[in-house]
């Protein structure tokens, strides 16, 4: 991550809960740059996005800037400086131009002397916006301007289908990025990472204990972070993971039902898909499984698009010729 903020663009990807936002906080502290982070999280259980939505965002991240560097947005058209505060405005007749701000963030890149990063934290959010294409001031600004961009992605497949990076129609279309994958632990961090938690609070676990966890939870450093809180609260391996569970299951669930806002005419079949393949399961499966709960013929692309789908999502992965949850939790979910 470190070498990629030296390029225009950086993906850093990897599923729910595996510490890319954990990560790119930590840079955010030991890298002396300017940071623009924009957290997309809030807008998972929205349908849709507005330009509105978009630039206030930009707004709430710009107003975290030294007073000095606010000031140099006077006289942008759309932006509104009173006292220490910056207003973009969004409407029709004070609309601030989203290239417009990044050619001052840029400005104020070269009068700083020092790099300018903008976050977009969980970017696959960004494919619900509508009425805007934001890759075009990304694109004006990958080719002219002095700035830097991070996209985090949860769900990989939505972060590539929103920034089109091979689509000859798209903005950004043959633009190199730099990729970084956050993967989850194997066995042996797993438990490393959680030895060396308890002993900053120098609290005693087992190691059988330790292997329990990670044979019931995986190696996702976010639930193992969850079984660390709960084992600390609770002074008992058992409740912890049983909490851990508990709440990530909470979590998927959640997680699954804004996945299915735009997708409900196909939900009992998502549904389907995902019981069957909990222990992993094969594309003839699932489409016998659909068939079977429908009583019709399923057309095999349809049925190739619903694995797609949750493939893109992060929901499952596929292994050779088997589909598997991508978490250990996400079959417990279902």
């Amino acid at each position: 991550m470190k070498n990629g903020i030296n390029y225009p663009i950086t993906l850093v990807l990897g599923i729910r809960r595996s510490g890319k936002s954990s990560l790119v906080k930590v840079l955010m502290r030991k890298e002396e740059v300017i940071w623009i982070y924009i957290d997309l999280r809030k807008f998972e259980g929205k349908n849709y996005l507005n330009y509105k939505d978009i630039i206030q965002e930009f707004e709430r991240a710009t107003n975290s800037l030294p007073d000095k560097l606010k000031n140099l947005f006077r006289g942008i058209k759309g932006v509104n400086i009173s006292g220490l505060e910056i207003r973009f405005g969004w409407d029709r007749e004070n609309k601030v131009d989203m290239s417009n701000v990044l050619e001052k963030l840029s400005e104020i890149s070269e009068k700083e002397g020092k790099k300018v990063i903008i976050v977009f934290d969980e970017s696959q959010e960004l494919r619900k916006l509508r009425g805007y294409n934001l890759l075009y001031p990304i694109a004006y600004a990958y080719d002219n301007l002095k700035l830097r961009f991070i996209f985090t992605g949860s769900e990989i497949g939505m972060v590539y289908k929103f920034l089109k990076l091979e689509d000859p129609k798209s903005p950004l279309y043959g633009r190199a990025v730099t990729e970084v994958y956050i993967n989850p632990f194997n066995k042996e961090m797993a438990i490393e990472f959680l030895k060396r938690g308890f002993d900053e609070v120098k609290v005693k676990v087992s190691d059988e204990e330790l292997e329990d966890t990670y044979n019931n939870l995986g190696g996702i450093p976010g639930w193992l972070t969850y079984y660390g809180f709960y084992h600390i609260q609770y002074k008992d391996h058992k409740t912890a993971l049983e909490k851990t569970i508990l709440t990530g299951v909470e979590l998927i669930r959640e997680e699954f039902k804004n996945f299915l806002l735009n997708r409900q005419e196909a939900k009992e079949r998502y549904y389907t898909i995902m019981q069957v393949c909990k222990q992993g399961c094969r594309w003839s499966e699932i489409k016998r499984a659909i068939e079977a709960k429908e009583g019709v013929r399923i057309d095999d692309k349809e049925v190739t698009g619903l694995i797609r789908n949750l493939i893109d999502a992060s929901f499952l992965t596929k292994e050779g010729e088997i589909y598997r949850p991508t978490d250990a939790l996400i079959a417990k979910a279902f």
